[in-house]
């Protein structure tokens, strides 16, 4: 590895990533794996860029020096943002995974069982058989998730990225507030929480503020499209700041006027539900039991109501499309996976009234020792303007 001081972790947090990557490895048997996956690359390395719709990779060796493939464009973030002192970059022209082919088969990997990302946006069909074709003597191994398990617990470093994050998300979520009142549209509420979630420290998110007002705020993942807030409506808000590519997100419900009876009701029922769930969170807990409190207090609080998600889903390192690592882990049925310490989660019970309001009041959470805590310090409430 090689030594730098200006990375965003430890030199021994990276350290301890890779030691984790090769352990597994080991237990697999693979000589070699192949990392496609944004998210994976940055915890590995520190790699970073919007880029990555261009191909790249980074192929670890169970011992050798790892090394990168990617776009010659790109290697200047290898060679100030990582660690990885080998690096093979393509030209615009060349054909990115007979390059990759290459350079394993350079690196005497050329006859190696080698693990790689199956299920991965960034490593099409395509580029698979291609590379796999250049290298007839290699054995390929679907290793898709090999690395997503190390990133479900977060080490002490992350967690205190991730409270960087969070006091971003609390700065936009406040601007979102102040700045709904009957008359602005949802295109000012949505540039004042990115003003103010970007002044706070906030790099950009991999999802954008979603702001939805009157009957666009009980539709699912709506998001300002310059309609003006009325009298007397609800205004959705959900907010992701993000601070070195680590996410902590947050939704409430602002009403314009006296909030009716229906909305007080879904209020009164989504902050039980989000007290049960907390309460529930604990090492040890299948994730899918936390899930179950969280409908049953829904169900029997808004029987007309129903909870069209998950309850929850890990959150931190991520590139667009999603804040989330809900893919890894989610707080849903079926998944019987215990929670674990320093694990972290968006808990997001909340109650969709029809062609009124979205009602949530959601918060990014930590498992602790003995149950959890939230990294936000913020009203949980339906605000009044």
């Amino acid at each position: 590895m090689r030594q730098r001081e200006d990375l965003v972790f430890s030199m021994a947090e990276y350290g301890r990533r890779l030691a984790s990557l090769r352990r597994a490895m080991a237990r697999r048997e693979l000589e070699a794996m192949i990392v496609t996956i944004p998210e994976n690359l940055c915890y590995l390395t520190g790699y970073q860029t919007p880029g990555y719709y261009w191909f790249q990779a980074l192929v670890v060796p169970l011992e050798a020096e790892p090394f990168f493939v990617t776009r010659r464009l790109e290697d200047s973030n290898v060679q100030v943002r990582t660690w990885v002192s080998q690096s093979f970059p393509y030209d615009d022209f060349e054909n990115p995974p007979l390059e990759l082919a290459k350079r394993i088969e350079e690196q005497d990997l050329g006859k190696a069982r080698i693990g790689y990302e199956r299920h991965s946006y960034f490593f099409r069909a395509s580029e698979q058989d291609t590379c796999m074709k250049a290298l007839p003597d290699a054995e390929f191994v679907d290793a898709y998730g090999i690395i997503e398990q190390l990133r479900l617990v977060k080490s002490a470093e992350e967690i205190e990225v991730m409270r960087r994050a969070a006091r971003t998300t609390e700065a936009g979520m406040q601007a979102g507030i102040d700045a709904i009142s009957a008359g602005v549209t949802e295109n000012d509420v949505a540039a004042e929480i990115q003003w103010a979630m970007t002044k706070a420290g906030s790099e950009y998110p991999a999802i954008a503020p979603f702001v939805a007002s009157g009957w666009r705020g009980s539709i699912g993942h709506a998001t300002w499209e310059g309609r003006r807030i009325e009298p007397n409506e609800a205004v959705f808000l959900e907010v992701g700041g993000c601070v070195a590519r680590y996410h902590t997100a947050m939704m409430r419900t602002v009403f314009v006027g006296d909030a009716p009876e229906v909305v007080r009701r879904a209020e009164a029922v989504v902050r039980d539900a989000m007290d049960a769930t907390m309460a529930a969170i604990k090492p040890g807990v299948p994730a899918q039991e936390v899930d179950r409190i969280a409908r049953k207090v829904i169900r029997e609080g808004a029987p007309d109501s129903a909870q069209a998600s998950r309850t929850g889903y890990s959150i931190g390192l991520a590139f667009a499309p999603d804040w989330g690592e809900g893919h890894i882990l989610s707080l849903l049925e079926g998944q019987e996976q215990p929670l674990e310490e320093n694990m972290t989660f968006h808990l997001i019970p909340w109650v969709q009234v029809p062609g009124m309001a979205g009602v949530g009041l959601s918060e990014t959470v930590r498992v602790t020792a003995t149950g959890c805590e939230s990294l936000f310090d913020f009203p949980r409430q339906v605000f009044i303007r």
